[in-house]
């Protein structure tokens, strides 16, 4: 198929779209034709309106202000129709609005009010937990609960309150005035890409009683104007502002697309896609105990220095990584290996270990016992011998004690690596690593970028898979030909793939996380030069490279050279474990805080609205340690406020009947109650 019929079907796609929405507009209007007799349609001066909305910009939005001082513009323009105003879209030669732009704007709104869109998370039931913790234990009863409750649900008419609601477009702004007229938002996103519309709702909707309602509802908001550079940058900005919303929102919430726009469909089709990440990322209780057993007896490990060496620049480095593309290039690796220093990542080693071809650094990241388990499986002493370890100061001391040399990175973000570097007091800080989450790739990218390597080439980072085959073949997951059952598929979403941008990559949540934080990482970082040989996804920030167009020279005694890199990156500060007995000493506050917040849960709810500002004042209450000695209590209980609240929030809107969903949210925040009760039990045990 030809680039251009490749046009016009895509031209054809889009007319079809755009009649669709056409007709729904038809079919609402005459399905809400005798509320519309009843419509009283808002009369007011259009200028004057304009100066009162800029007096209430010029004090909320200084910049929108300014920027509409001496405004020209663009693409839309007011048309005054059979005495009607409407918009007017000079690109598309037709209205914004059919027939009226209020009527229109209210027909929509009670539209919405019937079968709104919601976006939330799906929290799965395991028929068999084998982990032993307790999250898991907890959560599952969670889901269990939830699932029961959700069944009950007859209706889905959008609630009197909402805790979470992201409006895409602005239009004439008036469907935002009948939203908060009748609904309670607890945080609002609002997205306009076009300016233009912006600056006509000044005119045609009330902007000063919209602030006013928000103010009064207690609504937290966030205005995004202007289109992104790419499309992906409206989820990588909501998953920045719901960070300070509080990600546990994100758990239900509400997606309302007001007019037809290709820009428009295209950002919110992008973002629903990409929204469930929001829940990603943040661990657990056990994972941080986890880390702070693992690392207090890491201490014998040289940590990463801070500093970057600057004459690794131009050092070539090949990443490597397990996806099923590296069967295509091992050959290649094989025959250019002494071209550059190599990085296997994780279980990647397995299948360089059956191809014959030894890295020079491994990166492991993963604190649990199944990271030694699967190098145990094919631990080889002279293979390993000679590979120096990159692993997080989290991992378990088994799996450092497996190779001979090894360097630890401090993991931030982390209880533990909070606890260390607040008892540093005036020693120098060694390397502290971010975006190292949630695979291995991620990790061994931080310490390349820590390190000072910016000459990067990604091999089998493939962040998914194009056929059955989900990891190279040589590999622990499988065993000659056969699966050996150690990684489930699980896609459910599909990324652009590196080579050829029609084609797709299935991914699963973990991978489109991990592929989400690669770019934020480079996108952080415009030092590196990334290079992406793997036949998976697109990563943007990466060069889309074959193997046989890259070039390769022998590096001139590689061998004294990385036993050199090896030997610098080592910091000769020596640390001690002493820090970790103030946990100790904070027992009993962190008891305190457990029993503040099972407090605060076993209360008898008053209202949705009520319980989400609990909700919201436990995350806060969380926040409210930093730069604190007990900070680290952030770190201990946020992944698990993040998890079971977004839960809570689910259960809060599982039936339509206000007084049924308090009581089905009474019976989950039970089950958080006796989670926190256990976390109160296993901490005391460990640290009394």
């Amino acid at each position: 198929m030809n680039d251009l019929t490749l046009a016009i079907n895509e031209k054809l796609e889009e007319l079809e779209r755009y009649q669709s929405f056409l007709q729904t507009q038809i079919e609402n209007r005459k399905k809400y034709e005798a509320k519309l007799k009843d419509f009283i349609r808002p009369d007011f001066d259009l200028e004057k309106m304009f100066q009162s909305n800029m007096l209430a910009f010029e004090v909320i939005y200084p910049d929108i202000y300014n920027t509409f001082l001496n405004y020209q513009l663009s693409r839309f323009e007011l048309h005054m129709e059979d005495g009607k105003v409407n918009v007017y879209d000079t690109k598309e030669k037709v209205n914004l609005y059919k027939h009226d732009i209020y009527q229109d704007s209210y027909v929509q709104y009670l539209s919405f009010l019937e079968n709104p869109v919601v976006l939330k998370n799906k929290f799965s039931v395991r028929e068999k937990i084998s982990d032993g913790f307790i999250h898991s234990h907890f959560l599952n009863e969670l889901a269990i609960n939830l699932k029961q409750q959700s069944e009950q649900k007859k209706s889905n008419r959008l609630p009197k309150v909402l805790p979470t609601l992201m409006l895409m477009g602005i239009g004439c702004g008036y469907h935002i005035h009948s939203i908060l007229s009748d609904h309670i938002v607890k945080k609002l996103y609002i997205y306009e890409p076009h300016i233009d519309l912006l600056y006509l709702s000044l005119f045609l909707t009330d902007w000063s009683h919209i602030f006013e309602q928000l103010n009064v509802n207690n609504t937290e908001l966030h205005f995004s104007v202007g289109e992104f550079d790419t499309e992906l940058g409206i989820s990588k900005e909501v998953e920045s502002v719901f960070q300070r919303f509080g990600r546990f929102f994100s758990g239900y919430s509400f997606l309302y697309k007001h007019y037809y726009d290709d820009y428009l469909n295209r950002v919110t089709k992008q973002l629903s896609l990409q929204f469930v990440g929001n829940i990603l990322g943040f661990g657990f209780y056990d994972d941080a105990i986890l880390s702070i057993e693992n690392f207090s007896k890491n201490f014998d490990v040289p940590f990463l220095k801070a500093d970057s060496l600057d004459e690794l620049m131009d050092i070539p480095v090949y990443l490597i990584a397990n996806g099923p593309s590296l069967d295509k290039d091992i050959q290649w690796l094989i025959e250019h290996q002494d071209n550059a220093i190599i990085i296997s990542c994780g279980t990647a080693l397995s299948a360089l270990h059956q191809y014959g071809l030894k890295p020079d650094f491994h990166c492991e990241m993963e604190r649990c016992q199944v990271t030694h388990d699967v190098l145990a499986s094919f631990y080889d002493k002279e293979f390993f011998s000679d590979i120096t370890l990159l692993a997080l100061n989290t991992v378990l001391p088994s799996v450092f004690a497996m190779f001979e040399d090894k360097v630890q990175g401090v993991k931030w973000g982390e209880a533990s690596s909070k606890i260390f570097v607040q008892g540093l007091g005036l020693k120098e800080k060694p390397a502290l690593l971010v975006n190292c989450n949630p695979t291995v790739s991620n990790c061994a990218l931080a310490f390349c970028e820590k390190i000072g390597f910016t000459d990067i080439t990604l091999f089998g980072v493939d962040m998914g898979y194009k056929s059955e085959q989900h990891h190279s073949k040589n590999s622990v997951y499988y065993k000659g030909d056969q699966d050996s059952g150690l990684y489930k598929h699980k896609a459910k979403y599909k990324l652009k793939g590196n080579f050829d941008p029609d084609t797709f990559v299935e991914t699963d949540e973990i991978f489109k996380y991990s592929h989400s934080v690669l770019e934020r990482t480079l996108a952080q970082n415009p030092h590196l030069k990334i290079k992406n040989c793997s036949d998976g996804a697109y990563i943007e920030g990466a060069k889309p490279t074959q193997t046989d167009s890259l070039v390769s020279t022998p590096i001139k005694n590689k061998a004294a050279l990385f036993s050199n890199i090896a030997d610098k990156i080592k910091s000769s500060e020596a640390y001690t474990n002493d820090a970790f007995a103030a946990i100790h000493n904070d027992v009993p506050l962190f008891l305190d805080l457990c029993n503040l917040f099972i407090e605060q849960l076993s209360s008898q709810p008053a209202s949705i609205d009520a319980v989400l500002e609990v909700l919201d004042e436990q995350l806060r209450r969380l926040s409210s340690f930093h730069n604190t000695t007990i900070s680290y209590f952030d770190e201990l209980l946020r992944g698990t406020i993040l998890h079971t609240h977004s839960m809570l929030v689910n259960s809060l809107f599982s039936h339509e009947q206000e007084e049924q969903a308090l009581e089905n949210y009474r019976h989950s925040a039970q089950i958080v109650c006796n989670y926190l009760e256990a976390i109160k039990e296993d901490y005391t045990a460990k640290f009394s």
